[in-house]
């Protein structure tokens, strides 16, 4: 089955970087303490998702379903999907849960 991925997402695995910036948040520190910031790297979009400079990366919704599977940020969600037959993986590194 063909997976058709709206225009605006569509950047090919050669495309120039966006400009806009990743929106992953990093644990740091400020004046009050821990805080979380977000990554800033520029953006790059490929036909499945996209990634960061800094590595960061995101699969489209469409593509994790044709796969079999989904993004879970704990392993209770991630026996969820479990029983519905999809494999809960990390957001972070895409690890599955065990």
């Amino acid at each position: 089955m063909p997976v058709e991925i709206p225009a605006a997402n569509q950047g090919g695995a050669g495309a120039d970087d966006t400009g806009e910036p990743c929106g992953d948040l990093i644990a740091g520190y400020d004046e009050d303490g821990p805080t979380a910031f977000e990554c800033g790297a520029p953006v790059r979009h490929t036909e499945t998702g996209y990634h960061c400079s800094r590595g960061h990366s995101y699969t489209y919704a469409v593509h994790r379903e044709a796969e079999g599977w989904d993004y879970a940020s704990d392993p209770v969600e991630a026996e969820l999907l479990g029983h519905a037959g999809v494999r809960g993986v990390h957001p972070g590194d895409g690890r599955t849960w065990i």
